[in-house]
């Protein structure tokens, strides 16, 4: 009957243990027959509690033994506490003495392959933002600048924070508000862009102390799902959004048409030169040589296949690395391959694009500039190092190092919301068995965009997608 099916059913999910698929280490795995030894004693219990009218179910030593002394109670990283600055010292408290565990757990094959992976993600990453920055800011800050502030702040952050598992670069929405500031300061304050920023920076870390002060992180425990599903998404739009803005902007400046078109367009302009070397080496007087052609954006472009060559690049690189995330459930090869091929998928795809590109000959694509050594991305404007209060020619305004106060408000709950959402997720993977940073870990990184305001380098926030 269907009673006694329902029944059997039950009794059968009852007695049987389900594990979602991943990676499972034997050694942490119960046997089967202490998994089976332990559900007997629980029902005996139930069963005993059910006798006695849902009493307290008899003595201390009626717990079978598998309940060990637990010490005690759990911190609750999200519960405020009554002393000023109390979640940031709890959180120090209980992060620090796993320090040592952190380097012994992670001397295996498999954090091996996570941190390849990794720098992989946060490189491509770097990159990508570091040269629309540039584009964004007219080299003010560049790819220099983000990868260097990149790989210091990832540093500084994976020894001292509370959850060093967080991936932390520049990202989306401080990539936006990056432009707004850029933007405000090109009207407003012109060509103080970059001495504004270090104010911004300073007034975003005292923002970060005064919340720490009383305990703001612990408002994160009304975040949901849903906010969080919301926020990554929106991260990935932006994505979306400026990968395709960049390939409308090729087609835009390379359109497609027919060659005679391209050549008409060369012959109308003035014979120019691509470097003084080339003219040298024709043995020409070297009083009056032509201009080059870099110089005159005329002769950058259109150019042929161009366009067509950036949309095979992009959307090559966005169906590799997609079919091979998708090849890691599949049922070829073997189940470490597939893993490695899902795991590496985006750096594969970029390797096999970037190689289509090199043999594609004489065929032009934009290419990111990357300074040679450690120098800025434009090094006729600034230096590593930024002054607050501006240069001797143009000095800062006093009002506008208090004014800073208002963007570095919008700066902070940026960066609230991304590196608390990254908190929630990582304390509900890990458990937090080695602690939690909900405080630490806002004030670190408050203090590392001080920093990196100093040095002229990009917002650093946690990554959510």
């Amino acid at each position: 009957e269907k009673q006694e099916l329902l029944h059997a059913i039950n009794e059968f999910l009852d007695d049987s243990v389900v594990l979602p698929p991943g990676d499972w280490d034997r050694k942490h795995i119960l046997p089967i027959n202490e998994i089976m030894e332990m559900r007997q004693r629980r029902k005996a219990r139930k069963g005993q509690n059910d006798g006695d009218g849902g009493g307290d179910g008899g003595g201390p030593g009626d717990d079978g033994g598998d309940d060990k002394d637990k010490g005690p109670p759990k911190r609750n990283p999200m519960q405020r506490t009554s002393v000023p600055f109390g979640g940031l010292i709890d959180d120090i408290k209980n992060r620090y003495p796993q320090f040592l565990s952190d380097f012994k757990d992670g001397l295996n094959s498999q954090c091996l392959a996570a941190t390849i992976f990794i720098y992989f993600a946060a490189l491509s990453g770097a990159i990508a933002f570091g040269g629309i920055m540039g584009t964004k800011t007219e080299n003010d800050i560049g790819i220099s600048e983000t990868l260097i502030m990149t790989c210091i702040c990832g540093v500084i952050f994976a020894l001292f924070s509370g959850c060093p598992l967080i991936i932390i670069g520049t990202t989306g929405p401080v990539l936006l508000y990056d432009e707004a500031l850029f933007e405000f300061c090109r009207n407003t304050l012109p060509k103080q862009f970059l001495y504004w920023r270090v104010w911004v920076g300073i007034w975003t870390f005292i923002i970060s102390l005064v919340v720490a002060g009383f305990q703001g992180s612990t408002l994160v425990r009304f975040f949901t799902k849903f906010t969080k599903d919301i926020f990554a998404g929106l991260v990935s739009l932006l994505f979306i959004y400026e990968a395709l803005r960049k390939l409308f902007k090729i087609f835009q400046a390379h359109p497609l048409m027919g060659s005679v078109d391209y050549c008409n367009h060369y012959s109308s302009l003035a014979p120019c030169i691509k470097s003084l070397d080339d003219w040298n080496s024709t043995g020409t007087s070297t009083e009056d040589p032509p201009p080059l052609c870099g110089d005159n954006p005329e002769h950058q472009g259109p150019q042929p296949n161009t366009a067509l060559l950036s949309m095979i690049l992009m959307f090559g690189t966005f169906f590799i690395a997609y079919f091979l995330r998708i090849f890691r459930n599949s049922q070829f090869l073997g189940r470490n391959a597939r893993r490695a091929l899902g795991d590496f998928g985006v750096p594969i795809a970029i390797v096999i694009m970037v190689l289509v590109d090199y043999s594609s000959g004489d065929t032009y694509t934009e290419k990111l500039s990357v300074p040679a050594g450690l120098q800025v991305t434009n090094s006729a404007v600034r230096g590593w190092l930024i002054s607050p209060l501006g240069t001797d020619t143009s000095p800062l305004a006093v009002w506008a190092m208090f004014a800073a106060i208002l963007p570095a408000i919008l700066l902070y709950l940026l960066l609230f919301m991304e590196t608390h959402i990254c908190e929630l997720i990582m304390m509900e993977k890990t458990k937090e068995e080695k602690g939690a940073g909900l405080h630490l870990d806002i004030v670190l990184l408050s203090g590392l965009n001080m920093f990196c305001a100093f040095f002229g380098g990009p917002w650093i926030c946690a990554a959510t997608v």
